[in-house]
C-alpha cells in the first residue's frame, strides 16, 4: 500500500480518527529516521491546536481543604459495618484512580520532553556534524549527546530569551548570530554553562572533567551555583579546565589541535599514557588497564592519524615502544619483553 502521509492524515491519527490500516502504515512510516522530523512537527502543531488539561496541584489542594471544612461531622462506625466497608472501598478506589491519573500525566509529560527536544548522538568511534535550526554548526565527537529544542519552539514560542542546548560528551560549535541577539548557551552536567557571544569553540564534558577551548570570538563560563560569581571570560587560544571543581586556565598558540579529532587526527603534547587511556575509554568505550604505575606516567607527543581504535593503539605502541594487547573491549598496556 502506497499511502501519502499528509499533515491532515497525521492529525486524524493523533485524534484517533485514522483507520486500522492507516494506523499500521503510519506506525511503520514514523519509524523511518527521515520521517521523524515531519512526524514530530505535525505532532507539536496538533498539540498546540488541541491544548491538554494541565493540573494546578496547589489550587486543587486548596479546593479540597475548603470542601472538607464545609462537610458536616460524621460519627465514627465500627469497622465491620456495611457503611464503614463502603467508605473504605470508595476511599481506596479514589486513591487508585488518582494514582492512575498521576501515572498517565507523568508518562505524558516525559513524552513531551521527547517532542520538545531533538537528540543528536554518536556511537563509539563515530563523529558527525549537523546544522541546527538557527544555522549554527555542531560536530559531535564519539560517545556524545546533544539535546536541542525542536524547531526553535522554546526559543520562539515560549519567550525563552536564550538558545539553550544540553551537551554530554565532546563537541565543536560554530555559532551564528541571530537578529534578535539571543545568546547561545551550552549547558553541561558539570555545573558550568558556556555562554556564547558568536564564536567557534570546543567543549569537553564527561564524568568529573570539563574543558572549553576557544578558537575564535568570545565566550564566558558561568556557574549554575546559587551563589552568584563573576563569569570567566575567554579569549581566542584560552583553555579552561574544570577537574573536581577546581578551575585551571592557560593559553595556547594552536587551539585548533583540540578539535583535530574531526579530521581523524589525534594530537598529543607530553600527554601521560593514563590520560590517553581515558580518551580510549571516552571515544571507543574500551576498558583500559595499565598495571605498571610508572608506565601510566609515560608521556607521548606527536600527531597520529587513526580511523579506528586499533590504528590508534598501533601508533601508540610504536611511539612508546610498548605492548597494547586488545581482547574484545579490554586493552592492556605493558612494557615490551626483552
Amino acid at each position: 500500500m502506497n499511502l501519502l502521509i499528509t499533515k491532515d492524515l497525521l492529525f486524524d491519527y493523533f485524534s484517533g480518527r485514522a483507520s486500522a490500516v492507516q494506523k499500521q502504515y503510519i506506525d511503520e512510516w514514523a519509524r523511518q529516521p527521515e520521517n521523524e522530523e515531519f512526524f514530530y512537527k505535525c505532532l507539536v502543531d496538533w498539540e498546540l491546536a488541541h491544548p491538554q488539561y494541565m493540573t494546578d496541584v496547589p489550587a486543587a489542594i486548596d479546593r479540597y481543604r475548603d470542601y472538607v471544612a464545609r462537610q458536616p461531622a460524621v460519627q465514627s462506625q465500627p469497622l465491620n459495618t456495611p457503611n464503614r466497608r463502603t467508605f473504605i472501598f470508595n476511599r481506596l478506589n479514589s486513591w487508585y484512580i488518582a494514582a492512575s491519573v498521576s501515572a498517565i500525566l507523568l508518562v505524558t509529560w516525559g513524552f513531551r520532553s521527547e517532542i520538545m527536544n531533538r537528540t543528536y548522538a554518536t556511537q563509539p568511534g563515530q563523529f558527525r556534524s549537523w546544522t541546527l535550526d538557527d544555522g549554527s554548526r555542531v560536530t559531535l565527537n564519539a560517545n556524545s549527546t546533544l539535546k536541542v529544542p525542536r524547531f526553535g519552539l522554546k526559543w520562539a514560542l515560549f519567550g525563552q530569551k536564550n538558545r539553550e542546548v544540553f551537551l554530554t560528551g565532546e563537541a565543536q560549535f560554530t555559532v551564528t548570530h541571530t537578529k534578535d541577539n539571543r545568546r547561545f548557551i551550552v549547558k553541561t552536567p558539570n555545573a558550568l554553562d558556556v555562554v556564547v557571544l558568536g564564536t567557534e569553540f570546543t567543549v569537553y564534558s564527561r564524568t568529573n572533567r570539563m574543558q572549553v577551548v576557544l578558537n575564535q570570538g568570545k565566550v564566558a563560563l558561568q556557574s549554575e551555583s546559587s551563589k552568584p560569581t563573576e563569569p570567566i571570560m575567554l579569549k581566542p587560544g584560552d583553555i579552561v579546565t574544570l577537574v573536581d571543581q577546581k578551575i585551571q586556565r592557560k593559553h595556547v598558540a594552536n587551539p585548533e589541535r583540540f578539535s583535530a579529532w574531526k579530521d581523524e587526527l589525534f594530537v598529543f603534547e607530553a600527554t601521560p599514557l593514563s590520560q590517553v587511556a581515558q580518551l580510549l575509554r571516552d571515544n571507543y568505550g574500551l576498558k583500559v588497564d595499565i598495571p605498571d604505575p610508572a608506565l601510566a606516567r609515560e608521556t607521548v607527543s606527536g600527531s597520529f592519524k587513526a580511523t579506528n581504535a586499533d590504528e590508534l593503539l598501533t601508533s601508540l605502541s610504536k611511539a612508546l615502544d610498548i605492548q597494547a594487547i586488545r581482547r574484545g573491549k579490554k586493552v592492556t598496556f605493558s612494557a615490551r619483553a626483552n
